[in-house]
């Protein structure tokens, strides 16, 4: 099922500026055929109407481009701060709003044009209490062409999941590779947005986890160096797959990508995990790190710039780090990623936190998951570490399933996957409780969630609303 959209209503208006009585000279015209090329260039391709902050180019052909809104409280076409042209603050009601794109040539030729563009009126404001269920994106496993698809569970009560869509993919790739994993899902920031980002990557159509000449895995040093994501307003209908190319130039792959918005530039910030390959040796130039892109539309994309920096061994040996989740609390974000290759000592599920999310030195040690001695009686592993676990990723606990509901609590998930045994679910009320002394951390019990019949593989977990709920129970 497809999201509609609406054209934009567009008007090249070239300046025309007649001499004054004072005799100055008129202004120079940029001719209305080039005017139209460089409005070509420059018009904004927006589906369905403005829900968000909306990127504004700074110029065209190497000429600087201004702008101007008439309706500045709702498109700011000036910089705010740390934030470009183009933040948006949605009305009450959905609202035309005018922008002007004005540009000046060296010789002192000068042009402009206006669009009319359609802002949406507000979201609901979400609060705790909206939060009424859990919707669980994953893939289930590599046997099949269909294994490594997009498959939801839904929960109302608790963790207690149900499979969707007959157990069916709810999304497939026909892009790419035409496999996806690692799914993630993301609510924009104004509420009624939903973006998924997934791997490109197929280890069923690439035969298996294939070891290459060098002794690496073939998928991570060969990989796609695309994302794949899709976009939807109502979790149900989801548009066509798109391929978004961030990787690193002679990165190995682009695995395992997550996303974050930051109310500091008001921009999208989208991290995956990538090595970097010589080209001649086909060894690493650098282990696998973390990498990241901003964007605002998804179309346009920052320089690819290092993340989070793989980690040191205790012998100052560069680690491999992939996987990683990032969670935002307070003011503080933490973030938790399988440090270490699956063969590597010391390695572990290593929790880290920073107030500069972009600030690719700031990251400190918070814990290692094995660090935590929690209980693993009743388990299939018995350790927390990079040599049985995986994928972690992080989510906060709806209002109504914490022990105490005005103290926020917040779920980790890592895949067992040394053991197929899929997700394994931890939970805490104080990330920084780093050797458990106060008994924040546990490790769920069997009868404490239920995740249905199908294998839950590197996933992520969104919270719903009831209507929410409703409307995926409805469609799928």
């Amino acid at each position: 099922m497809k999201t509609t959209s609406k054209s934009i209503l567009f008007s090249a208006i070239a300046v025309l500026t007649l001499a004054s009585c004072s005799g100055n000279p008129p202004v120079k015209t940029i001719s209305e055929e080039e005017m139209n090329g460089y409005a070509e260039n420059l018009k904004l391709n927006i589906e369905g109407g403005v829900y968000g902050n909306i990127y504004l180019p700074e110029e065209v052909d190497g000429i600087p481009v201004t702008w101007e809104s008439d309706k500045p409280e709702i498109i700011n076409g000036k910089a705010e701060g740390s934030i470009k042209p183009g933040k948006v603050t949605r009305p009450e009601i959905d609202t035309l709003v005018k922008l002007t794109a004005n540009i000046e040539k060296e010789n002192g030729e000068k042009g402009s044009f206006t669009q009319e563009i359609k802002v949406k009126g507000l979201a609901k404001h979400l609060t705790e209490d909206d939060y009424q269920g859990y919707l669980f994106g994953h893939f289930i496993g590599e046997g099949n062409a269909n294994g490594e698809q997009i498959y939801f569970a839904l929960a109302e009560e608790g963790l207690r999941f149900t499979d969707m869509n007959n157990r069916q993919p709810v999304l497939k790739s026909e892009v790419g590779e035409k496999g996806v994993r690692d799914p993630y899902i993301c609510r924009s920031p104004e509420g009624d947005r939903f973006f998924l980002i997934a791997t490109d990557l197929s280890i069923y159509h690439r035969g298996g986890w294939k070891i290459n000449a060098q002794g690496y895995y073939d998928p991570s040093t060969t990989g796609s160096h695309n994302l794949v994501l899709w976009q939807s307003f109502d979790l149900v209908n989801w548009g066509e797959p798109k391929l978004l190319p961030l990787a690193p130039e002679n990165a190995g792959m682009a695995w395992a990508p997550e996303m974050i918005y930051n109310d500091v530039t008001g921009e999208y910030i989208v991290f995956f995990a990538s090595s970097i390959m010589n080209q001649e040796t086909k060894m690493k130039d650098k282990p696998n790190a973390i990498y990241y892109a901003s964007t605002r539309d998804f179309v346009h994309f920052s320089e690819t710039k290092i993340f989070i920096d793989n980690q040191t061994d205790p012998n100052g040996k560069a680690r491999e780090i992939i996987d990683t989740t990032v969670l935002k609390v307070g003011d503080t974000y933490y973030s938790a990623s399988k440090d270490g290759d699956n063969r590597e000592q010391n390695g572990g599920i290593r929790l880290m936190k920073t107030k500069n999310l972009l600030d690719k030195d700031s990251w400190e040690k918070v814990l290692d998951l094995d660090e935590l001695n929690l209980n693993l009686n009743g388990l299939r592993i018995r350790k927390l570490d990079n040599s049985t676990l995986e994928g972690p990723e992080f989510f906060v606990y709806n209002k109504k399933d914490r022990v105490n509901s005005d103290v926020p609590e917040y779920g980790l998930m890592a895949d067992q996957y040394s053991v197929g045994a899929g997700y394994l679910p931890l939970k805490t009320f104080d990330l920084e409780d780093r050797t458990n002394e106060n008994n924040s951390w546990s490790v769920l019990q069997s009868g404490d969630y239920s995740f249905g019949s199908l294998t839950k593989r590197h996933g992520t977990i969104l919270r719903i609303t009831a209507d929410e709920i409703q409307r995926i129970k409805d469609n799928f």
